[in-house]
């Protein structure tokens, strides 16, 4: 009798460890489980499920996320439909960090900080984080943009784009300015002070990539993005060292990467007579299976914003997306 009681309670037992462990529940208010994460998707061109845009609060549960996506791209008027992140990367055989993809949505009509309007409906999705390192050594960055206006112009394009060398802003200009291209600093990061034009106590934190995608000879799209408050702070002596910048420079507290803005355009068009859709492999040559959509002009840019004392070809739009429970790797 006393055998069966043992035998009854073994089996008690392996019943239990072979139940299948139930998922963490969502709490409104606090960090969300990774399975609510992963339950936002789109299908990429490839048939394949790719992560994509989410607010940070998560709509269902209340729950948050420690990072942010930036502007919804659902409000798009130049492409309302979800992007998927990575999905550039992985054609290009570069994998990026899924908290790094950026939306910025810049609809016609709406007016910037400046005072000036936009012309046309433009809508980025770039990778640019600030919280990680590899940002310093990796130059090509994935980047999806559209554009439409009412002239007809319109761009649907996508690929790694060349965001140049990585330094101090104080040695940008002089690179841009000596008629050598293969020097331009295109990546301006916080140095370490001394390190560059920084001092301990600097007026104000900026960090701004120019993201160049030449695609084909039919086409180049020049875009910026850039953070007030970068997480991390670079070490030009070593750029795999970690330094938070909240650390390095003092006056600064709570910084998270979600502080940006967008410079839209300038776009070139090279295709007056030439297929409005074609295909590129990811650094943009000829063949390959990202589709390319570029309306058939030749245009070296054309007005996408304006003002009183008159036009640009690039529309610059602040995009604010702070909130509390986002983490060092935004």
């Amino acid at each position: 009798m006393r055998g069966g009681f043992f035998l009854l309670a073994a089996l008690g037992l392996l019943h239990a460890c072979q139940a299948p462990l139930q998922p963490p529940m969502p709490r409104a208010g606090q960090l969300c489980p990774e399975w609510v994460h992963n339950r936002h998707t789109v299908r990429g061109p490839d048939g394949e499920l790719y992560p994509t845009w989410h607010p940070q609060v998560d709509p269902e549960y209340g729950c948050y996320f420690d990072h942010d996506h930036g502007d919804d791209p659902r409000t798009s008027l130049a492409n309302p439909e979800l992007p998927p992140f990575g999905y550039v990367g992985k054609v290009a055989g570069m994998p990026e960090a899924h908290e790094g993809f950026k939306v910025f949505v810049a609809n016609q009509g709406v007016q910037n900080d400046e005072g000036r309007v936009a012309l046309t409906s433009t809508r980025i999705v770039a990778h640019m984080g600030t919280g990680g390192v590899r940002r310093y050594s990796v130059r090509h960055h994935s980047l999806v943009f559209d554009l439409v206006a009412p002239s007809g112009h319109r761009v649907s394009v996508q690929g790694m784009a060349d965001t140049g060398l990585v330094g101090s802003i104080c040695a940008r200009d002089p690179t841009l300015n000596d008629a050598d291209p293969s020097n331009d600093i295109g990546r301006v990061v916080m140095t370490l002070p001394g390190s560059g034009c920084h001092g301990k106590s600097p007026g104000s934190l900026y960090e701004i990539w120019t993201f160049k995608l030449r695609l084909a000879g039919k086409v180049e799209v020049v875009v910026s993005t850039a953070a007030f408050d970068p997480i991390t702070t670079m070490n030009p002596s070593n750029v795999n060292e970690l330094h938070y910048t909240e650390e390095v420079f003092e006056g600064f507290q709570g910084l998270r990467g979600c502080n940006r803005e967008a410079y839209h355009g300038p776009v070139y068009w090279y295709n007056l007579g030439g297929p409005e859709v074609f295909y590129t492999d990811a650094f943009g040559r000829a063949g390959g299976e990202l589709r390319q959509v570029v309306s058939r002009h030749n245009d070296v840019g054309i007005w996408m914003s304006r003002r009183s004392d008159g036009f640009q070809n690039q529309f610059k739009l602040l995009s604010y997306h702070c909130a509390s429970g986002l983490g060092l790797r935004n």
